[in-house]
């Protein structure tokens, strides 16, 4: 294998690893997680809650990807006022630029599919993303990570997200985002 090829992939995860999450950062958050640490939650959800209707193997795909593009796009978040637009444009040149330094033309397709949400298992993840989010911000709330009440805050944008949808997998995760 070249060497620049298995630096890249070094380069890439670490990079992955150092990216804290923007939303943690502006609450204040005490040891925020990382773009890597949310994506591994939402895998881990992701093999607890996909339904055998769905193509796991596509769901965990999406959901180790979904925020890798972020190394150059950067964590944007509902606070940024940014456009859906500017963000899955960004995130397509980021994703871009991942897949020529890794060699995974996949990449690209990867997450087009997850901002274009047009499929069950994009659908399934995005969802399960907010969930994960959700979960961190009763888990830091909980164990006093912030001085900060943004509980509520999350709360909102993940039922506002979740209540748009009525595909049938989704019924279980919209049981516990309503329950958190």
């Amino acid at each position: 294998m070249k060497q620049n090829y298995i630096k890249n992939i070094i380069n890439t995860i670490g990079k992955f690893k150092d990216l804290k999450r923007s939303g943690w950062l502006m609450s204040n958050i005490n040891l925020p997680e990382s773009d890597a640490d949310h994506s591994f939650g939402v895998a881990l959800l992701v093999m607890m809650f996909a339904p055998e209707s769905l193509d796991k193997q596509k769901c965990m795909e999406l959901a180790l990807i979904h925020d890798l593009a972020e190394i150059y796009a950067g964590d944007m978040t509902p606070q940024d006022n940014i456009s859906k637009e500017y963000k899955d444009k960004m995130e397509r040149e980021g994703a871009l630029r991942l897949s020529k330094e890794l060699n995974w033309p996949k990449l690209t397709d990867l997450v087009a599919e997850y901002n274009d949400n047009k499929t069950r298992e994009a659908r399934f993840v995005g969802i399960i993303d907010k969930l994960e989010t959700l979960m961190t911000a009763k888990y830091y709330t909980i164990n006093k990570r912030s001085s900060l009440d943004f509980l509520e805050e999350f709360s909102k944008y993940a039922k506002k997200n979740v209540s748009k949808y009525n595909d049938e997998e989704l019924s279980e995760i919209k049981e516990i985002i309503n329950s958190l």
